[in-house]
This record gives C-alpha cells, structure tokens and sequence, in this order.
C-alpha cells in the first residue's frame, strides 16, 4: 500500500503515518540532547577556589625574604593561614627587583591579594615597600633538607595558578604560563595524587636557587620529578636538577 501521506507546517494536525514515526524520532533526539548535556556537565573540570582582590589593595607588614623567591614572613593580624605571602610585581612580572637588597628587613608594603586553598601571595604596587624602624635586619631562616623525593605533578606559574586565572593549570592554560614563568614568576609544582607532603612546592634547583628550566618545554604537562624536599620556615621547595624532571607520555 502506497503511502499518500504528506504535511505542510503550518497545518495543525500531521497526519497519521507521518506521526508515527516522528514522534519517536524527536524522542530519541530530546534524551539524546539530555543525555548530551548531563555528561558535559559531570565532566567539566570544576572552577578552582582562587581568588584575587582585583582592585582593591591592603597594606601589610612583615620580615622580608629575598631568597630563593620573594616572600614576606606575617605575624601579626594580617597573618595568613601559612604565616607569609609570596611576592610577585604587575603583570607577568616576579617580584625580585622590586625587593632586591631588603631581604631580612622589616617593611610595610601594599598589595593586591591572591590566594588558592591557604596559599596566599599579594600582587606588590610598584614603589610601595618601606622599610619600617631602624636598618635592622633579622638573619633568614636557614633551608632544611628533609628527605628526596618522586612526585608526579605539573609546573604552573604560581600567579596565575593561585587565583588570577582559571584555569591556572593544563594545557589550556600552558601559553600563559611559559610567558609568566619566563617574566621571573616563580614556579610552582603542583603535586597529584599524594598526601606525603604540601599540594604545591616550590621549585628551586639543586643549590636552592630560581630554576632554570626550558618552562616552554615542561610547563603545563604532566611530569614525574626526583629531587629533595625543602623547608625554610612555613615554606616548603622541591629541590631538583632539569635533568630529574621527565616528560611523562
């Protein structure tokens, strides 16, 4: 039987045989929508819980750390959950110059908050440290090696990755990173998959210097580091030579 069924749309009713089989087909395509969605949802990766105060700065006091990377040791009531700040200048910019020679001192500066999870850095304003009392300066904590280490992780810029972008991390986000990195932001290693020691650490070289590392090559991927893990006061590093960092494929 030949079927002589056929609809124009702006009838109201379709008929019969036509209806039989488009009402099953714009079901499967409504839950396949549905289903479609669901999924995307539950495997977006979530929004990191990092924050930076855009806009607003605060004035801070503290001791001054110059080495291996800028940082400033709080004990009074601005003291953060880690007991001090990680510095870092505008942009993708490190903060080295902007402390150079105050390292032991005790100084007021102002700063845009960045902070990730505890971690907590401030953004200086270009020009705002002032040392505070007489030319005194305290003697830095010495670094302690605690014990050598295998952790599998991703190096990020630690800017961005504590809050001024999100993502701060994975491939999305590598371009930037190299470029922040390669402007003296320091980097951090962002630690997967153990609880033995801090999520993120410092990475210093061998002789507890900034590393250099070709950044354009290893930021962003993920990485299996041998290398020794470092305390000096509420900081903690992860020691390591370029030669221990593995690209893992």
């Amino acid at each position: 039987m030949i079927d002589n069924d056929f609809y124009i749309g702006y009838e109201s009713t379709m008929p019969p045989g036509i209806a039989r089989r488009v009402r099953p087909a714009a079901a499967a395509i409504l839950v396949c929508a549905v289903s479609v969605a669901v999924v995307l949802v539950l495997v977006q990766q979530r929004s990191s819980t990092g924050a930076f105060e855009f806009g607003h700065t605060r004035m801070v006091e503290g001791r001054l750390v110059e080495f291996p990377y800028p940082a400033l040791d709080v004990t009074g009531p601005d003291r953060p959950a880690q007991g001090f700040y990680w510095l870092v200048g505008p942009g993708k910019h490190g903060a080295a110059a902007l402390v150079r020679g105050l390292d032991g001192r005790s100084v007021r500066v102002s700063g845009t908050l960045i902070e990730r999870e505890g971690d907590a850095m401030l953004q200086l304003e270009p020009g705002s440290i002032a040392p505070i009392g007489r030319e005194t300066r305290r003697i830095a904590t010495p670094a302690e090696r605690i014990r050598t280490v295998r952790v599998l992780g991703e190096i990020v810029d630690s800017k961005c990755h504590l809050g001024v972008m999100k993502p701060g991390e994975g491939p999305t986000h590598r371009d930037c990173a190299v470029r922040c990195l390669l402007g003296n932001i320091f980097p951090l290693v962002v630690v997967h998959g153990s609880r033995d020691f801090p999520a993120r650490l410092a990475l210093i070289d061998d002789a507890q210097r900034p590393l250099a590392a070709d950044y354009a090559a290893l930021a962003g991927r993920p990485l299996a580091i041998t290398g020794t893990l470092v305390a000096q006061g509420p900081r903690r590093f992860l020691s390591a030579r370029v030669a221990d960092i593995e690209i893992i494929r």
